[in-house]
C-alpha cells in the first residue's frame, strides 16, 4: 500500500502576517501632506474672507448700523419679555409719604399698570425718587407677583425762610425744601429772615439747645449782616446776639432774666452785642443801660 500524499502547508497565515506588517508600517510612517491651513490656496481664501468680514464689520460700526441694530434687538427683546412674563405691575405701594405728591412719585418711577415688573430698573427709579426735594432717601423693591414697593424717608422742615415775598421751607441741614403744599404744623415752625439764613440754621439750632427756655419762647430769628442773629420772642422782645461767643451771651442773659425778669418786662430790645455791657431799650424807644 502506498502512503497517502502529504498535504502541502497552507500559505494563508503568512500572507495575513505580511498584510498586517504593511499596514503597521503605513501607520507609523510620517505624513508628508501639508495641513489644510498651510496650503497656500486655502490660506489665501481664509485671509480674503477675514479681510472682507473685518472691513464690513468696521464699516457697519462706523456707520452706526450695528448700534441701531442692537437697540432694535433690545427693544424687541423687552417687548417679548413683557408679553410673556407673568409678573405684570398692578399696584404701587408707598410707605413713609407725608408731603411728597403721588404724581411726583409715579413720575419718578416712570411705570404704568401692565408693565413688566421684572423690567423695572430699581436703581434708576431710586435715584429719580431721591431727586425730589422732600425725599432724603428711598428704596424700591419688587413684591411678586404684581407690586412695586417704595419706602421713603422724607426731610423734615425745621423753619420757614422769608425771602422778600417768598416763603421756603428749610431742613436742619440748611437745604431749601420746595413743596406744592405746606406741611401740617408749618404755622408753628420757626420763621427765619435775612440773606443767608438757611445756611446757618444748624448753628442757630445748636445755640438754642444750650438755652431751652429761650428756645421755647422763640418766634423768629433774623440773620444780620451775614455774621450774627437777632432773636424775636413770642412776646415781641428782641435779643441782639453778638457775632462771637453767642452761647456765653445767652447764658448770661438767662442768669440776668432769672434775677430781674428782663424778658417779661417792658423792654423791647436786649442788646448783647458787646461782651462787657448789656443795653436795654424800652418799647417806647428810650434806651437804658442795665446790669452788666
Amino acid at each position: 500500500m502506498s502512503a497517502p500524499p502529504t498535504k502541502a502547508p497552507s500559505k494563508a497565515p503568512m500572507t495575513a502576517r505580511r498584510d498586517y506588517d504593511r499596514r503597521k508600517k503605513r501607520r507609523a510612517a510620517p505624513k508628508t501632506g501639508k495641513p489644510v491651513w498651510r496650503q497656500p490656496a486655502l490660506l489665501g481664501i481664509v485671509v480674503l474672507l477675514l479681510g472682507c468680514g473685518g472691513g464690513a464689520g468696521w464699516w457697519a460700526w462706523h456707520e452706526g448700523w450695528l448700534v441701531e441694530a442692537q437697540k432694535r434687538f433690545d427693544a424687541i427683546g423687552h417687548s417679548i419679555i413683557a408679553a410673556v412674563t407673568p409678573f405684570k405691575l398692578a399696584d404701587v405701594t408707598v410707605e413713609g409719604r407725608d408731603y411728597v405728591e403721588k404724581e411726583a412719585i409715579l413720575a419718578a418711577l416712570d411705570v404704568k399698570p401692565g408693565d413688566s415688573l421684572l423690567g423695572v430698573d430699581l436703581q434708576a427709579a431710586r435715584q429719580r425718587l431721591e431727586a425730589i426735594d422732600w425725599v432724603a432717601s428711598a428704596t424700591v423693591e419688587r413684591r411678586l407677583p404684581d407690586t412695586l414697593y417704595v419706602t421713603l424717608k422724607e426731610r423734615r422742615a425745621v423753619a420757614i425762610w422769608q425771602n422778600a415775598n417768598e416763603y421756603t421751607l428749610i431742613d436742619r441741614d440748611g437745604r431749601t425744601v420746595r413743596a406744592s403744599r405746606m406741611p401740617p404744623g408749618a404755622e408753628s415752625l420757626l420763621l427765619l429772615g435775612g440773606p443767608g439764613a438757611p445756611e446757618h440754621v444748624g448753628e442757630l439750632l445748636l445755640l438754642l439747645a444750650y438755652e431751652p427756655d429761650v428756645a421755647r419762647q422763640l418766634r423768629s430769628a433774623v440773620w444780620v449782616g451775614q455774621r450774627r442773629w437777632n432773636l424775636v420772642l413770642s412776646n415781641g422782645v428782641e435779643i441782639w446776639l453778638p457775632e462771637e461767643d453767642a452761647v456765653a451771651a445767652l447764658k448770661q442773659l438767662a442768669k440776668l432774666d432769672s434775677q430781674y425778669k428782663l424778658l417779661g418786662r417792658e423792654f423791647g430790645v436786649v442788646d448783647l452785642r458787646l461782651p462787657d455791657k448789656l443795653y436795654l431799650r424800652k418799647r417806647s424807644g428810650d434806651q437804658l443801660q442795665g446790669p452788666v
